[in-house]
């Protein structure tokens, strides 16, 4: 190869070479593209190293497995279905570590769903996935659609499968059951099954030491529809959580006009009761006047546009003297076309309050304000509510202006989807001094979500930044889909942060 030399006057000069020299000149940059290409490699292998030997250095290696245990548990959900499961073992299979963290997060494997009838072997992989919960509770989840036991072709219950029963009566302990998409025959079949395989056992099983138990069930061709005296056998559980099919009508064991019955003595022990209301009549009433203990309430309704005929006897006596839960702490009713249910309860204890009018489909509800506000009077809401939540009602701003005019108490106020057509908070002078109303003096965080595009929330944050606060609120906003997401000028933002209001505008939502 020529010397660097050769080329002397050429690296110093524009002229041309000859035919010899140019042949030359690319021998030469072929060879110093070899040497690149080799010396490339040799820094290629040099930087893999200096990673390698920096990893060793990494804080994720002191990350402590408990903590790793702990962001798969954010992943997966508390019970999980067989493809959650196999993505828990995927995780496991990563590396020992993950192995480790795995086993470590004892939640993980605390919960499980079997959609339809377990399969042979099922109850020894079941125990050994629950065991490795440790003494955490253990929920199971049994999907029992699909059925046929009352067709003409006479099929087996798939709700008597024996892996199944052997779960609840030799297997590990459970605190919660929940039996899903069951028709009544099934569910009478089911009782029966574990009656029969408890009269084999010396003690108690998991059946009779659970503590929660929720029953969904649904329509079955030429399923029979008369009392369900199976819950008498239901163990002495103190969360309950009936979901019936439309129109089975649920009341207290003895009234006589109920097709699911409740025993007297279940419902005195209840802590959390929770309902699908899917009929008409009062025997909800009767439900929750022998529910002496109940913390936790929830109402879910059905689908009919009305429940209660306001001429009953018994609700015109409720009318003048609420029914009065005085342990309830947190009520949700949910699915509900009105809230009329609360002209009949009081609930001096109640700290939170949910309520979701999804399926709302008239106009205006005149009654709605009214109701509210005589509830939260009669439950004495100013010294106890401290959440509340409202899903899509429809009132005028004035209305609800005037239900959180007495919430002095109240930390978190939701607001989603609501449709009031004027702003929330609005100013006024009063002896001289300037007044924002409503006036929630304690709350730290306000949420008003899925806003209509037409919503004059620039107006809406001058006036709240004026309120009297006991300490910072975050003030998070949403708008509905198809509408700019809202924001606001750093000078306005700096404001707002002066006044102790911090502000979080959230992207739409789309529609499902």
């Amino acid at each position: 190869m020529p010397r660097r030399d050769d080329f002397y006057e050429f690296l110093n000069s524009n002229n041309v070479p000859s035919s010899s020299q140019a042949a030359s000149v690319q021998q030469t940059i072929d060879g110093l593209s070899k040497r690149i290409s080799k010396l490339q490699s040799q820094l290629d292998a040099l930087e893999g190293q200096r990673q390698r030997h920096r990893a060793i250095l990494s804080p994720v290696r002191r990350m402590p497995m408990e903590i790793l245990g702990e962001i798969f548990a954010l992943v997966l959900p508390d019970v999980l279905y067989p493809d959650d499961r196999r993505m828990l073992r995927h995780l496991g299979l990563v590396c020992k570590s993950w192995r480790n963290a795995s086993l470590l997060a004892h939640r993980l494997w605390s919960g499980l769903r079997l959609c339809g009838p377990p399969e042979d072997g099922a109850y020894g992989r079941a125990v050994s996935w629950l065991t490795k919960s440790g003494a955490l509770p253990k929920t199971l989840r049994y999907d029992g659609r699909g059925c046929q036991c009352t067709s003409e072709e006479s099929e087996p219950c798939l709700s008597t499968n024996p892996e199944l029963l052997r779960l609840l009566t030799t297997g590990p302990s459970l605190d919660h059951f929940e039996i899903l998409c069951i028709g009544t025959t099934c569910f009478r079949n089911w009782i029966a099954a574990i009656n029969s395989a408890k009269k084999s056992l010396s003690g108690p099983c998991p059946w009779d030491t659970l503590r929660s138990f929720r029953l969904e069930c649904v329509y079955q061709e030429g399923q029979e529809v008369d009392e369900l005296f199976a819950f008498k056998h239901l163990p002495s559980v103190t969360s309950l959580d009936i979901e019936p099919p439309a129109d089975l009508v649920v009341g207290v064991e003895g009234d006589g006009d109920s097709m699911v019955a409740i025993p007297v003595k279940l419902l005195n022990q209840l802590t959390t009761f929770a309902i699908e209301f899917d009929w008409y009549g009062t025997e909800i009433f009767s439900l929750l006047e022998n529910c002496k203990h109940l913390e936790i309430l929830t109402i879910t309704f059905g689908y009919r546009s009305t429940f209660f005929n306001e001429r009953d006897p018994k609700l015109l006596g409720l009318a003048r003297s609420r029914l009065v839960l005085p342990d309830v702490r947190k009520f949700s009713i949910g699915r509900s076309a009105n809230i009329t249910i609360l002209k009949y309860l009081a609930m001096p204890a109640l700290s939170n309050l949910d309520i979701d009018l999804d399926y709302y489909c008239g106009g205006v509800d005149k009654e709605f304000g009214t109701i509210l506000h005589d509830f939260f009077n009669a439950s004495n809401a100013s010294e106890n509510l401290r959440t509340l939540r409202m899903f899509k009602p429809e009132l005028p701003a004035a209305d609800l202006r005037h239900c959180l005019s007495n919430l002095p108490l109240l930390k978190e106020l939701t607001l989603d989807g609501v449709e009031f057509g004027d702003k929330l908070f609005k100013t006024a002078k009063r002896n001289q001094d300037l007044v924002v109303n409503p006036n929630l003096p304690s709350l730290e965080h306000l949420k008003l979500l899925s806003l209509p595009r037409t919503y004059e929330y620039q107006s809406e944050l001058q006036d709240f930044k004026k309120a009297k606060r006991y300490g910072p609120c975050n003030l998070t906003m949403s708008f509905q889909p198809s509408t700019t997401v809202g924001s606001c000028t750093p000078s306005q933002i700096h404001a707002l942060k002066e006044a102790g209001v911090l502000l979080n505008f959230l992207p739409s939502q789309p529609e499902l």
